[in-house]
């Protein structure tokens, strides 16, 4: 652990002693933790209260305080906030893929509640060092795609739940419009999700449309090369079209990118949920 970006509270503020130190060593184990790649979210999310607590106006302070993150120092307690709360939705996060299906959920929506607080703590920071305004996370772009691509992981889990085109579709114009609001984030699933939303839209297609069924069909196994349960529905549909319908094989159809209004819509819903 980095000792420079050790702090003692019960040096730095008024209050009191016993929580004062519970919170130096609450963030102690945390920076422990993440030291050595290890999830301590439960003693990470204890620190947050805390340190929201401390965040009261008025509250008297002895001497200023230096929070240091990957080699950025700042003495602004909102610049600790966001970085705990970016700490927060990652293990988060973790916990919901070590998950089954019901538990994951809960995480995922932990994931969302910690990017959606990221982007009203960077609302009150209304100053921010020179040599800090490039950092992704002290702006609101970076926030609001993590907070899609989490909410997207949200529709997908209640797609393993029961398998429809609905929350599939859901989850991949989701996390589509999350890699346009903030490309340098990891979007691996993206090609996935499509691919099973392309499926599903065919599978929904009446025999008069059973060139475009096929022609999506294939732009599915395009996307995700090797899937079996894919390449079955391809084969059984291209027959059917080669030996019945004798349509021309096309792939007009398309998925409709989610206006911004819908997607915060979506997100009001889940967290509206308890």
């Amino acid at each position: 652990m980095n000792n420079r970006n050790t702090v003692l509270f019960e040096t730095v503020l008024e209050g009191s002693p016993r929580d004062l130190i519970k919170a130096s060593e609450l963030r102690r184990k945390m920076l422990y933790a993440l030291s050595y790649n290890n999830n301590a979210y439960d003693d990470a999310y204890e620190y947050y209260k805390y340190l929201c607590g401390f965040l009261i106006p008025n509250n008297v302070t002895k001497k200023s305080v230096l929070f240091v993150w990957n080699d950025k120092t700042s003495s602004c307690w909102q610049f600790e906030k966001i970085h705990i709360l970016s700490i927060l939705s990652h293990w988060a996060h973790e916990r919901a893929a070590e998950s089954d299906t019901r538990e994951a959920k809960h995480w995922i929506k932990r994931c969302i509640e910690h990017a959606r607080d990221s982007l009203f703590t960077l609302n009150s920071y209304t100053w921010i060092d020179s040599d800090n305004a490039m950092l992704p996370m002290l702006h609101h772009r970076y926030h609001l795609a993590k907070l899609f691509l989490y909410t997207s992981d949200y529709f997908f889990n209640m797609y393993t739940f029961k398998e429809h085109v609905v929350p599939i579709r859901k989850s991949f114009q989701m996390l589509e419009l999350a890699s346009r609001v903030w490309a340098n984030l990891e979007y691996v699933e993206l090609d996935h999700r499509r691919a099973l939303t392309l499926r599903h839209i065919a599978l929904e297609l009446g025999d008069d449309k059973a060139g475009e069924r096929v022609g999506l069909l294939q732009k599915a196994c395009e996307l995700y090369q090797g899937n079996e349960e894919l390449m079955n529905d391809l084969r059984l549909y291209q027959q059917q079209n080669d030996h019945v319908y004798y349509q021309p094989v096309t792939c007009a159809e398309t998925i409709p990118l989610l206006s911004l209004e819908d997607s915060f819509q979506s997100v009001s819903n889940i967290l509206a949920q308890s």
